[in-house]
């Protein structure tokens, strides 16, 4: 047999219902038909306070308990939820990154796939894997993200409905349901009282219904009448229904009696249910310590604190024995809410009657002026609206002083003074000497101090915002965002055969790079030997030349701050255009022969007491040619560019002048 375990948490006014096993179908359907959710992590389901769910729950259960978990605790059993998503996600990220990072064989971000270096089928089909693997990379780290976010706002939402204000807003806001509710209450109790007068005429029971508004639908079946009497079946008011003679006076009364006694027993239950959950609330504000405010004697003329921003007093308002807001001077009347207040300074002296003289109302007069409406106090009372101002102030002017007289709507969106003809006449004041406007002066803004972080911020520490390997990742997952508006380029460069990285390395080792040594670059194809010069020394002034145009410009700038970077053939290259150089590092292109004329050509550029590091075939016309010249000359493993899509045998040589 199935049991249940029902709960009610005052602190977010929710129902929630455990079962030990599945719900038949039929239960399933009545549980959901209520309204209530199924949340699968917590395995229970839940709901917002209804008579007829806790009905419900109470029929299932047979008791309703206090709620063990705390939306605290809740909360974090989210984030840590939230955070193993995240965690998955980037896992997966990382992995996508890593698969497109073999994919592209070390080819930096944003650079050309090339053609030559396998082979232009072979290119574009790495492209495409590429781009779609940073699309996917790039999805997974957003996800990531996201849950990462979402894990910090379950901790900060949680931590911001603790807070005082927010707390005491949240009564606020119960208080005027509650009012609410009680108010419809009174009306139903005095709509009851009317019923209940005999004798109940028609044009009586038309009058109860005018101000007591039921509506239902009156079918033929149950309630037959013959013409002239309406024929209409839909829903319609009692008021309508009785003087289309569908229902008589008494029929009205029984369904009116019982439909307002129906209606104040389920207010009852609410009105029951919110002063509870005022009761928790309240001492829940206390038990934190309360509102800044309650510690202060709030007075006209003294100054308040919002936002960082002192604002003076003009008037203090209450309700029900307490202050719930303050008016404040400005360029109009502003109101702040009580909870919204952080400080208090008191009035200084002679500030209250300040206040008083700037914010005294002008008196009211009842005089025919020129314009003015003529009416009975009842007329104008009847035409009194919530929307239209109730009286008019009257600036000082040659022909009499400040004052104010009241006010009705002139049509549209226009008001115009008003004169009671059944009132006593007050004449406006007599014109005066204009008195300054009383100076107040306020206290400057606090100045702006980074005191406590936010709750989210808070949050977003404890999830891992100040991981410094997650920053770090970010920095590649933006570069593959900006790769992808652009798409994966493919550059047609043949005989192309980067550099091996680790080769590369070797190779400014073997150059002995110094501080601030000015290098050359002669054949720069897709940058390697550049990045491999500036990780063994960082000083130097590095200039390359490369014949591609788009390898060109997708060598990175960062690495030739102090050089240059020139898209030309270099064996045009002369001296005076280039200068001379300290260190030359090159791999050239071995088509036909042509290492052999770059070495040489390099060779020019190269200053004495300095060194050449170079690659080239492993053929004869080389070591017939370069040999030679070698200071030293050392024959590569087969196979050192087959990854570059190449078995040509390689020789590594240096030559020192």
């Amino acid at each position: 047999m199935t049991t249940y375990d029902a709960t009610y948490d005052p602190a977010d006014d929710k129902l929630r219902l455990r079962a030990s096993s599945h719900l038949d179908a039929e239960t399933c359907a009545r549980v959901k038909a209520a309204g209530f959710g199924w949340a699968p992590k917590q395995d229970l389901f839940f709901a917002v306070w209804s008579p007829a769910r806790e009905d419900l729950l109470v029929e299932l259960a047979g008791d309703i308990d206090d709620e063990e978990t705390t939306p605290e605790d809740r909360a974090a059993q989210r984030a840590e939820r939230f955070e193993t998503y995240r965690d998955k996600r980037g896992t997966e990220a990382e992995h996508a990154r890593k698969a497109v990072a073999s994919v592209a064989n070390g080819i930096p971000l944003g650079q050309p796939i090339l053609v030559g270096h396998h082979s232009e089928r072979h290119a574009r089909r790495d492209a495409e894997r590429i781009e779609n693997g940073m699309r996917q990379a790039v999805k997974l780290w957003e996800t990531s993200q996201y849950w990462r976010d979402r894990a910090a706002s379950a901790i900060a939402h949680a931590r911001y409905l603790e807070q005082p204000a927010v707390r005491a807003r949240r009564i606020k806001k119960l208080e005027a349901e509650l009012r609410g509710y009680q108010r419809d209450t009174d009306k139903a109790n005095h709509a009851l009282k009317l019923w209940v007068v005999e004798p109940l005429t028609k044009e009586r029971a038309l009058a109860i219904t005018n101000i007591n508004h039921y509506s239902m639908c009156f079918p033929l079946a149950e309630y037959p009448r013959e013409s002239p009497a309406s024929q209409y079946e839909g829903q319609q008011s009692f008021y309508s229904a009785l003087e289309g003679s569908i229902i008589t006076a008494e029929q009205a009364r029984t369904l009116a009696v019982g439909m307002n006694q129906r209606g104040i027993a389920h207010r009852a239950r609410f009105i029951a249910h919110l002063e509870n959950r005022l009761v928790y609330e309240r001492l829940m504000l206390d038990e934190s310590g309360g509102l800044a405010a309650d510690k202060f004697d709030l007075q006209p003329g003294g100054q308040v604190l919002r936002r960082g921003s002192w604002y003076v007093i003009a008037k203090v308002n209450r309700s029900a024995g307490g202050v719930r807001s303050v008016t404040v001077l400005g360029h109009f009347a502003a109101t702040i809410a009580v909870e919204d207040i952080a400080d208090y300074r008191a009035p200084a002296d002679g500030v209250a009657e300040k206040v008083k003289a700037a914010t005294k109302l002008a008196p009211m007069c009842n005089y025919p002026g020129e314009g003015f409406r003529h009416m009975t106090r009842a007329e104008w009372e009847r035409r009194k609206m919530s929307d239209v101002p109730q009286a008019i102030k009257h600036m000082a002017s040659e022909k009499h002083g400040a004052h104010r007289t009241r006010a009705t709507s002139g049509g549209g969106w226009s008001t115009v003074a008003v004169y009671l003809t059944d009132a006593k006449r007050v004449d406006p004041p007599a014109p005066s000497e204009p008195k300054p406007t009383p100076v107040i002066e306020t206290l400057p803004p606090e100045p702006r101090t980074p005191s406590v972080p936010i709750p989210f911020r808070q949050a977003m520490e404890e999830v891992g915002k100040e991981d410094h390997e997650a920053l770090a990742k970010l920095a590649d997952f933006d570069a593959m965002k900006q790769t992808l508006k652009a798409g994966v380029q493919i550059a047609v460069a043949p005989q192309l055969f980067p550099t091996p990285p680790e080769l590369a390395k070797r190779m400014a080792s073997l150059a002995d790079l110094g501080w601030h040594d000015r290098v050359l670059e002669p054949s720069a194809g897709t940058g390697n030997l550049i990045h491999a010069i500036v990780d063994a020394e960082p000083t130097t002034r590095i200039h390359a030349v490369e014949i591609n145009r788009a390898l060109c410009d997708a060598l990175p700038s960062n690495l030739l701050a102090d050089g240059e970077a020139f898209c030309a053939d270099f064996l045009t290259c002369t001296v005076e255009q280039l200068g001379r150089f300290n260190k030359i590092l090159m791999n050239p292109p071995f088509d036909h022969g042509a290492d052999v004329a770059h070495v040489k050509h390099a060779l020019h550029f190269l200053e004495r007491d300095s060194i050449l590091v170079a690659l080239c075939a492993n053929g004869p016309r080389q070591q017939a040619e370069l040999q030679p010249l070698a200071t030293t000359w050392e024959e590569l493993p087969d196979g050192t560019f087959a990854e570059q899509g190449t078995t040509v045998r390689v020789v590594l040589l240096t030559v020192r002048r």
